[in-house]
């Protein structure tokens, strides 16, 4: 028997939701007004009698804006400046200060998106709960998608360290190091990746959400790499048009909104999409 794919259907609903309830995208136009408005956050140049490999890493921090950082927790969509974008110069901090920045920034992350998840759902399910509800629901999701975070970065966190230590000391090795940490981010994203949508959609604790998320890959994986890369090759495709539109005069409001409606639906989709398919097998 063919396995429904629910492609279409997702994105329809998810669209639908967001015509429903347009005032969701305020998350989204308000993150990416922040990232080309306001002022990047830097680390600042190590002294001197700093030498060796950690000057070579704060060096390369060195280019990197704080704020982009917020990937780690953030699931709202945003657009990131280009290179091109005409930003107020940066802030340079010291390491001690712009590691509290970066983890600033991500508990504010978590904290938007959380509450972001929520309202997504409250909007598919049709439900309009009292306020307290509504935050009472954010912050158990921010408190459950901050362990699975801890635990994804406990996994990953040695390995990356790992391979760039053996990229450091055998050269040769990088393109393979390269290339296994795309295979096992594709598979990390086929087999785990609706756990954040399983956390607030069933309240699971991130351990019961990411074994949710296996069972449902092993049984529906042709499925959730067709939806998957559907939504990427949407979203990189618009991503092209919303930056070149953000860097002409007069046109980034237009992009900001445009991508906003164009991330948010792909979110929304997401949730639609794993309540169709988790509809259909059993999951334990």
């Amino acid at each position: 028997m063919r396995q429904p794919l629910y492609v279409t259907d997702a994105l329809a609903v998810g669209y639908t939701a967001i015509h429903r309830q347009p005032f969701i995208l305020l998350f989204s136009i308000g993150l990416s007004v922040y990232l080309w408005l306001g002022r990047a956050i830097g680390l600042a140049l190590p002294p001197n009698d700093v030498q060796g490999i950690v000057a070579q890493w704060l060096g390369t921090l060195h280019a990197i804006d704080a704020r982009t950082l917020l990937l780690i927790t953030n699931m709202i969509p945003f657009l990131a400046p280009g290179p091109a974008a005409m930003l107020p110069p940066p802030i340079y901090l010291p390491v001690a200060q712009f590691v509290s920045a970066v983890v600033i920034l991500n508990l504010i992350a978590l904290s938007l998106s959380s509450s972001f998840m929520v309202l997504l759902r409250q909007m598919l399910l049709n439900e309009r709960p009292a306020w307290k509800i509504t935050l009472i629901r954010s912050l158990t999701v921010a408190y459950r998608l901050a362990g699975l975070f801890g635990i994804v970065g406990g996994v990953l966190g040695p390995l990356l360290g790992l391979s760039v230590l053996i990229g450091f000391y055998i050269p040769a090795t990088i393109p393979f190091i390269y290339n296994g940490w795309i295979l096992l981010g594709i598979f990390g994203l086929i087999g785990f990746g609706l756990t954040p949508e399983i956390i607030t959609l069933h309240n699971e604790r991130p351990v019961a959400a990411l074994r949710k998320s296996w069972q449902l890959a092993r049984q529906r994986w042709f499925a959730i790499a067709t939806f998957l890369a559907v939504c990427a090759v949407v979203e990189v495709g618009f991503a092209q048009i919303w930056h070149a539109l953000a860097t002409q005069p007069g046109l980034l409001a237009l992009a900001i909104i445009g991508n906003a409606y164009i991330g948010s639906g792909l979110r929304a989709a997401r949730l639609q999409f794993y309540r169709a398919h988790a509809a259909t097998v059993a999951l334990s």
